[in-house]
């Protein structure tokens, strides 16, 4: 796999937010008191009330698991190889008839119509 160096730390990542959304949103829906007690955890609990915090991980373990979803459909995409894209056939090219091309001296290509007038540095009908 081409691409698995820098998989590593994604995946890494992936993890991390896997196992902090679960943790808070178990702990949320458990009313843990080993979590709630925690000294980080005290910042909040402190302010708000036992209901307002679990509330308040609730969210935010809903919140990491929706980014771990939208890590995880990333690098699933990155993982896959790239199949070409089938070329677009939609192109169309004008042709007109009875029409003169020339190159100047300066490599540019000239065009003329036999019945346009002849302008300046266009072929002109002879």
């Amino acid at each position: 796999m081409q691409h698995t160096p820098a998989l590593i730390p994604a995946i890494i990542v992936l993890c991390l937010f896997l196992v902090s959304g679960i943790l808070s949103l178990g702990a949320a829906m458990a009313n843990w008191e080993w979590f709630f007690n925690s000294k980080n955890c005290r910042i909040f609990t402190s302010r708000l009330s036992r209901r307002q915090a679990r509330w308040l991980y609730g969210l935010l373990g809903a919140l990491i698991l929706l980014m771990t979803a939208v890590i995880a459909r990333d690098l699933l995409q990155k993982a896959k190889p790239h199949e070409p894209q089938p070329r677009s056939t939609t192109a169309v090219t004008v042709v007109q008839r009875d029409c003169n091309t020339a190159t100047n001296d300066s490599g540019s290509t000239i065009f003329a119509t036999p019945n346009a007038p002849a302008k300046s540095g266009a072929i002109s009908q002879s």
